[in-house]
């Protein structure tokens, strides 16, 4: 028979493993925010961390973080009629594919520290079923305070992934015009505020679409002690966010489709059931649908 003080010490013995293995996985899953230091520490034990730039190649070429991959953002569009749209499960497959991506990987993604490249691409994966995905916070501005940039062009063996769309996360043009008449929904504009007032516009229509409401976004940043941008802590982020409703369905949206994902990565983080409206302002005045001011 197991005596008490032997289970007692399996027990304990195996809520350590646990937490363990819990810790290995570096960025909290409700975070989906990991720092420059944990990355580095990553990289220097080998661990199996998956880093996308989703900068330019140009740029890539320049100077990236050890270890990263190119992944221009831009690759995850597809142009029609001048709008910017998500290549669709048959189109993106092979770009994942030759990217390496599995469902299951560790992903972090950076840009230059704007993070709206890399909340494109965040939402991108995790439109296509990818689950473990985080921001760098600060990309690669931050990352250089402390930390060397290589020059080594990295690629992984191409993956058979299958892109499964996660629905809930993705709003069509027809789903837009359902939240500007359904009491359920809540609309928020990324763009600037003076294109939001219809001051100014990329397309020949000015306004924004009815009911939305302005989410300001340099308001969940501020500047580290060497002065480069981040991302405010989380509890300051929640003060933000507790002024949104959270129990409505969110939509997000913006011009071309990158502010807004940085939109839809904030609320994300803060457990909105949220959604980004794929073409945007583009597609909704190209459509010639109703705007006010």
């Amino acid at each position: 028979m197991i005596q008490w003080r032997e289970l007692s010490k399996f027990v304990a013995y195996f809520m350590f493993i646990i937490w363990a293995l819990l810790s290995s996985n570096a960025f909290a899953q409700q975070d989906m925010v990991a720092e420059p230091d944990w990355l580095k520490a990553q990289i220097a034990d080998k661990q199996p961390v998956v880093i996308f730039d989703t900068r330019s190649k140009e740029d890539y070429d320049k100077g990236h973080i050890p270890t990263a991959i190119s992944f221009p953002v831009d690759d995850t569009y597809v142009i029609k009629d001048g709008v910017y749209y998500v290549k669709n499960k048959v189109t993106i497959a092979p770009l994942l594919r030759e990217k390496g991506v599995t469902k299951d990987a560790t992903i972090v993604v950076y840009d230059q520290g704007e993070l709206m490249q890399a909340s494109r691409l965040f939402w991108v994966l995790e439109l296509y079923g990818v689950k473990n995905v985080a921001i760098l916070n600060g990309g690669l501005n931050a990352w250089q305070q402390h930390n060397a940039l290589s020059q080594t062009v990295n690629t992984l063996p191409k993956s058979d992934f299958v892109p499964v769309l996660k629905s809930n996360i993705y709003a069509s043009t027809t789903v837009a015009k359902v939240a500007v008449h359904n009491p359920n929904y809540e609309l928020y504009d990324s763009r600037t505020y003076d294109e939001y007032l219809g001051k100014k516009s990329v397309t020949d229509k000015y306004g924004r679409i009815p009911k939305a409401k302005y989410i300001e976004l340099s308001e969940f940043f501020t500047t580290n002690e060497g002065g480069q941008k981040i991302l405010k802590p989380k509890s300051e982020l929640s003060d933000i966010l507790s002024k949104l409703d959270n129990n409505k369905k969110t939509i997000t949206y913006c011009n071309k489709g990158t502010a807004s994902t940085l939109s839809y990565f904030l609320l994300k983080q803060a457990g909105f059931n949220v959604a980004h409206y794929d073409g945007s302002w583009l597609d909704w005045s190209a459509k010639g649908l109703p705007i006010e001011k």
